[in-house]
């Protein structure tokens, strides 16, 4: 697997819960397009799925790339958004 791919992935498996896996949504595609450069400059020390790299990127928010910080916002207003349509079904 190259590096690319193995950052991909590991992006992926840390900043998406699980039960997002069965669906790819925009922000989701933004993570890692825009994202796997700044994991692999700031975070890559962190396996991947662990609470750590999630806490790297906050630690890191100031250093990552303007996409990236984007992407990320845009994810986590996606999951809000998401959860407030699961509590109101």
């Amino acid at each position: 697997m190259t590096q690319t791919k193995a950052a991909v992935l590991a992006l992926g498996l840390c900043l998406v819960p699980a039960a997002a896996f069965a669906e790819q949504s925009p922000a989701r595609e933004a993570l890692k397009r825009y994202c796997t450069a700044d994991y692999m400059d700031h975070c890559s020390a962190y396996p991947p799925g662990g609470p750590e790299v999630e806490a790297c990127f906050r630690a890191n928010l100031k250093k990552l790339s303007p996409n990236c910080a984007g992407a990320i916002n845009a994810y986590k207003q996606e999951q809000r958004a998401t959860r407030r349509m699961s509590e109101v079904r």
